[in-house]
């Protein structure tokens, strides 16, 4: 008889969730670890074993939620837009709203786990992509790409500098990208 796996209450992980977001937006990837996530909790390590079998577990929830809270969801709302200048505008707001200090060391975090960076990766591709399809539609297939890499390059650029800048300054940032797209589609 095999044990059956055990289910966890998904509701009850966020707040750690949470709680490793903001560590690694103040400390960095470094400080990640079971004990800092439990003391900014203000609870024991045996909390932990109530929602995560073990740390690989967690880092595995974790990052699974940060894909589809902060990619997922966000790209399936902007789809929901018809029009790709409506999707792309969504995308801005959403995107200057990321954590960007979280999202920056989640970076420097795939570039040292290959788990890590795997998804880090795939996270790039799904905006990418949602980027391209949308710039096709207005600047055509043969741009669309380049747009799109200029955003993701603003985006992941502004990730590197967030301390020092404000999240107004990707917005603007993004939207010159998106006023060059229409001054390129009103050119063709």
């Amino acid at each position: 008889m095999s044990a059956s796996p055990i289910v966890r209450n998904e509701a009850l992980q966020q707040p750690w969730f949470e709680a490793a977001q903001e560590i690694l937006s103040t400390e960095g990837y470094g400080a990640l670890k079971q004990t800092a996530v439990c003391k900014k909790l203000g609870v024991t390590t045996g909390a932990f074993y109530h929602s995560f079998g073990s740390w690989q577990e967690f880092t595995d929830a974790f990052l699974e939620n940060w894909r589809r809270e902060r990619t997922t969801q966000l790209i399936e709302l902007a789809q929901s837009q018809g029009d790709p200048v409506a999707q792309l505008q969504l995308l801005a707001g959403v995107s200057s709203d990321l954590r960007h200090r979280t999202e920056a060391a989640i970076r420097v975090w795939g570039s040292v786990d290959p788990r890590v960076g795997a998804v880090q990766r795939s996270v790039d591709d799904d905006r990418y992509n949602v980027v391209v399809a949308a710039m096709a539609e207005l600047v055509g297939p043969d741009h669309a790409e380049q747009f799109a890499v200029w955003g993701l390059s603003t985006l992941v650029g502004f990730e590197q500098l967030s301390d020092r800048f404000s999240s107004d300054d990707l917005f603007w940032s993004l939207s010159q990208i998106l006023s060059a797209a229409l001054n390129h589609q009103a050119a063709k």
